[in-house]
């Protein structure tokens, strides 16, 4: 790492890419490393490298598993489980089509209500998806739902290292379907809307022991301090949850 005169940040790292498996630089010219410290093979980000890592170390024959993932990217992880899973299944949520239907190409499924039928999956995968969930517990339990015994879900989301509570809500939808704003709106990326989607949760230090609570599952969390694998920054943590 270096800070040159203009104290422009540049951050070049050799090592081997989780993602497309090959020795590669991870470079930044940005210190918010989460979204800038890319692999200059495929492009992919510190988040998605941790949960291809966490892929292969919890379910090293991911390829012949039936996989779920919900709001995948075009890049990353997502691409990877798309081009080399033959049973890989990939969902966003359209609140306006018919639950199950096809839609652009991906299926229509409301994370917090599913139509798959009960242990689908044996691997369910999540990345910046439940940070935007008005009903977590709901979509951990239908999670919990469509997993095989033994079945895995690999969930990534932002944890607040200085907020000890499970939970924090930005936003609660009503029963009218209204939402009411409990802390000022927040909204990150969506590969489907150039809205953005509300953050509407933050979590902290004590999810692994709600989500251990919201359903019947063995969770553990991964923290990375990984430069070898390019997984550096903010906001790259990975919760690990078997069904029992």
């Amino acid at each position: 790492m270096f800070m040159d005169d203009a104290h422009a940040f540049h951050l070049s790292i050799t090592g081997r890419c989780p993602v497309c498996e090959v020795t590669t630089t991870f470079e930044a010219n940005d210190a918010w490393l989460r979204d800038a410290l890319l692999c200059a093979n495929c492009g992919s980000i510190p988040r998605e490298r941790a949960v291809a890592l966490v892929l292969d170390e919890v379910c090293p024959y991911w390829r012949t598993q039936a996989i779920h993932e919900s709001s995948p990217s075009d890049r990353g992880i997502s691409k990877k489980l798309r081009d080399e899973c033959r049973n890989y299944v990939a969902s966003n949520y359209f609140d306006t089509e018919p639950l199950g239907s096809i839609v652009r190409g991906l299926r229509n499924e409301n994370l917090e209500k599913q139509t798959f039928a009960d242990e689908s999956f044996d691997i369910v995968v999540t990345l910046d998806v439940f940070e935007h969930l008005f009903d977590p517990a709901a979509a951990l339990k239908e999670i919990h739902r469509t997993l095989k015994v033994g079945g895995v879900a690999i969930c990534a989301f932002p944890m607040i290292k200085m907020m000890a509570d499970a939970v924090r809500w930005r936003a609660k939808r009503n029963s009218d379907g209204s939402v009411e704003y409990l802390l000022p709106a927040e909204y990150h990326g969506n590969p489907i809307s150039e809205e953005g989607s509300l953050v509407t949760v933050d979590y902290g230090y004590d999810i692994h022991q709600q989500f251990a609570e919201w359903a019947p599952l063995d969770v553990r969390l991964q923290r990375f301090a990984n430069a070898s694998a390019g997984i550096l920054g903010e906001f790259t943590d990975v919760a690990v949850c078997r069904k029992r």
